[in-house]
């Protein structure tokens, strides 16, 4: 029996004294080298996020030369000593080829006396509501009764059915909630640093879209724990359950809590539309037919979203997205916006306090925007101003004094005039989380504490090679880049086949043209003011790009050899540039009153020739090899479908009709297969279509919801497809305002 004032890491029956080196297993002490404790140590201090195996060598043996096996062999004794199952993890998660990721829930005990045992330290840790800034505070786990009619409810109206637990239940529970109020009490800190920041969930893939219950003590959220997203619901109370509300397959989000915290409406990407179930699960009722991001009014009579289907994880609803409401009880959606009225797309509405206002996004292509506009679809206002930073989710502030949005790392926050709401001075920034993007942020209803997504993507160009005969794949794809931190995307063959220019966005920097090897070797910087949307020139010397300067969106070419750069024109809102085979004329999104359609220009600017005049969306063009053909994309409905028509103007023709996304990209060399990033069930992977007999052919088989691929490229030999793929993984967490 020990007595030690000192910190103590504790985990299910684990004890670990980082002061004394000591480390306890159901009260025992354990032998345990000492680079073996450095790795446990560090896995703690970061726990619940991926740690990549350089990151761990260099933290633990510095500037000691050794291979991942020595890494290997100390994880494979911490687990021994732990008593962990590499299989079935439940402290040190492997993930493949990357790297280790610590998943128990931990307990910080600092300062206290101790004695050996980890259940009395618990208790210790939970009557003074001490924890770990970084991680969520945890007491010994409490049981949920299993019966609908004894669960704890999490809204005004129903709050006082805890009591039916029973008293041993209730004890417990209101010392939790007291534990976690303590533990969240504010600190006097800068308001451009995070307060406090608890982790609430520590699932290895992804969770997403977080909201709190009108009391604060739950939030429910959408998680891919069962290989479809579905809605769960955790206490925030220490040691609070999560409860998987929806278990349909539905690839079900956009979790909201009615303001009498009886009910969770959702938007069901499977299923189609908005719906609403009782706040703990049950029969769910469908609401509307389409549409997505379903937010409350104060009184809970009416419901905004916006009217488009977000097409994934993150992503702007495009084409024509725009704000309406309906009834709670049901009827018919009615529109608060129009497309023209701002120009663009809209999304993410946020009700006003007074329930007067909404607040939401709007996409042009370039960059959202935040806007807000009365509920009878008037008196429109600009909130932020116009720039190429994409923001998040708006919300106001409890008071409807102020809007909140991120900006990928910072939260920001715009004080709003009482009286003509609006903009007054310049956004406020309230919190730089320095490397972890703030996703799908909330406020609870008294404006204490926010809740937010934070990613991490792995993102690399991946070959899969196909068969010269029958153009199907013919074995596994192989990985071509590999830097963490980095997205890699657009990629493009040059005319032999033998390399491949693609843009590459660097965390905390603008993006670049590379080129490389078509087998992924001899990587190569061209640009370093930026750019994107890279196409090759008929020589194979020269790569024409598009980028933004000066605030200025300009079409360059860029000389290999000697990386001159040359201005070639300059043209407002124009995106996702492609340049023709024979260099002559670019093909490009060009957005007129907030409706995207295709366009051409020759390479020496001009006049644009619109070619498609869609009320929805019709864009993302790809040239075929001869140039007579352009493939691109249409929206209709929730839906995208793969049309092509001719390079000069003319009737398109509609070659895919399956539900879900086609994103087209590229063809094949012999100009009669169109290749696309294809989304069917919420499952993204490589497909191609043929322009001749609309035959498809699936040619990657990814299986995570969490996943998704991007332009896929195919080589003039013919031999291989290149494409995006990026596998996002992320946890919910709370941050204190005050």
């Amino acid at each position: 029996m020990k007595n030690h004032k000192l910190t103590v890491f504790l985990f299910d029956d684990v004890e670990v004294e980082p002061q004394t080196l000591n480390v306890l297993k159901a009260g025992r002490e354990i032998e345990i080298e000492p680079k073996a404790f450095k790795v446990l140590m560090f896995l703690i201090e970061n726990r619940g996020r991926l740690i990549e195996k350089s990151e761990l060598l260099d933290a633990v043996w510095k500037d000691t030369h050794v291979t991942e096996n020595a890494l290997t062999r100390e994880i494979a004794q911490l687990r021994k000593m732990l008593g962990d199952d590499p299989k079935t993890a439940r402290y040190i998660q492997t993930v493949h080829t990357r790297g280790y990721r610590f998943i128990a829930e931990v307990v910080v005990k600092n300062g206290q006396e101790t004695n050996g045992s980890a259940e009395s330290a618990r208790t210790i840790a939970a009557e003074q509501g001490q924890g770990d800034e970084n991680a969520p505070p945890i007491v010994t786990p409490i049981a949920v009764a299993t019966k609908v009619e004894t669960r704890p409810r999490f809204g005004p109206a129903v709050s006082a059915r805890v009591l039916a637990l029973g008293v041993a239940l209730g004890v417990l529970f209101i010392a939790a909630t007291v534990a976690w109020k303590i533990y969240t009490k504010p600190a006097s800190l800068p308001t451009t640093a995070p307060l406090k920041i608890a982790q609430v969930t520590s699932w290895p893939g992804l969770d997403v879209n977080p909201t709190f219950s009108p009391d604060g003590h739950a939030i429910a959220y959408s998680s891919d724990h069962s290989g479809s997203f579905e809605i769960y619901l955790k206490p925030l109370s220490p040691g609070g359950r999560e409860i998987q509300l929806t278990a349909d397959g539905g690839q079900n989000f956009d979790p909201a809590w009615s303001p009498d915290g009886e009910r969770i409406a959702y938007f069901s990407r499977k299923r189609g539309g908005i719906w609403i179930m009782p706040a703990l699960g049950g029969v769910a009722k469908q609401l509307t037919t389409s549409g997505s991001h379903p937010t409350w009014s104060r009184d809970g009579r009416l419901i905004a979203f916006q009217s488009a289907s977000t097409t994934d994880l993150g992503a702007s609803a495009m084409g024509s997205s725009t704000i309406c409401i309906v009834s709670s009880q049901g009827g018919s959606p009615q529109p608060v916006t129009r497309q023209d009225y701002p120009a663009g797309s809209h999304f993410a509405p946020s009700w006003s306090p007074d329930g007067k206002r909404i607040a939401f996004l709007s996409f042009d292509t370039v960059s959202s925007q935040v806007w807000t506009i009365s509920v009878a679809g008037d008196k429109l206002k600009q909130i932020t101003q116009r720039d190429t930073a994409d923001k998040s989710w708006p919300f106001y502030s409890p008071d409807g004094e102020s809007i909140y949005f991120a900006v990928g790392f910072v939260l920001w926050k715009v004080n709003l005039s009482p009286q003509s709401g609006e903009r007054v001075g310049k956004p406020v920034k309230v919190a730089d989380l320095g490397s972890t993007a703030i996703r799908h942020a909330t406020l609870s209803a008294d404006g204490r504490k926010l809740a937010y997504s934070a990613w991490t993507e792995a993102n690399n160009l991946w070959a899969v090679s196909l068969s010269s005969a029958t153009q199907e794949a013919i074995a596994a794809p192989v990985a071509l880049t590999n830097e963490p931190g980095t997205r890699h995307q657009q990629p493009a063959f040059s005319p032999d086949g033998q390399r491949i220019a693609f843009s590459a966005l660097r965390r905390g920097s603008r993006s670049s043209i590379w080129t490389m090897n078509a087998d992924g070797t001899n990587p190569t910087q061209i640009t370093i003011d930026g750019g994107r949307c890279p196409s090759w020139y008929p020589d194979g010397n020269r790569i024409a790009f598009l980028s933004l300067r000066d605030g200025h969106r300009r079409m360059w070419s860029a000389t290999l050899e000697s990386g001159k750069e040359h201005q070639l024109f300059e043209l407002e809102d124009m995106e996702n540039v492609r340049l023709a085979p024979d260099a002559k004329r670019v093909a490009f999104n060009f957005t007129h009153k907030g409706i995207i359609n295709l366009a051409t220009i020759p390479i020496g600017g001009g006049q644009p020739k619109q070619l498609t005049f869609d009320p929805e969306l019709a864009g993302w063009p790809a040239w075929s090899p001869d140039g007579r053909w352009l493939a691109f994309e249409i929206k209709r409905g929730d839906d995208t479908h793969i049309m092509f028509m001719p390079s000069d103007g003319g009737t398109p023709v509609q070659l895919t009709f399956d539900p879900g996304q086609s994103w087209p990209s590229s063809w094949s060399p012999d100009g009669d297969k169109i290749v696309f990033a294809g989304s069917r069930d919420g499952i993204w992977n490589v497909w191609w279509v043929s322009r001749s007999d609309k035959t498809q052919r699936q040619l990657t088989h990814n299986t995570k919801p969490n996943a998704y691929v991007r332009y896929p490229a195919w080589s003039p030999l013919g031999n291989k497809i290149v494409y995006e793929y990026s596998e996002t993984t992320g946890n919910i967490y709370v941050m204190d305002l005050k």
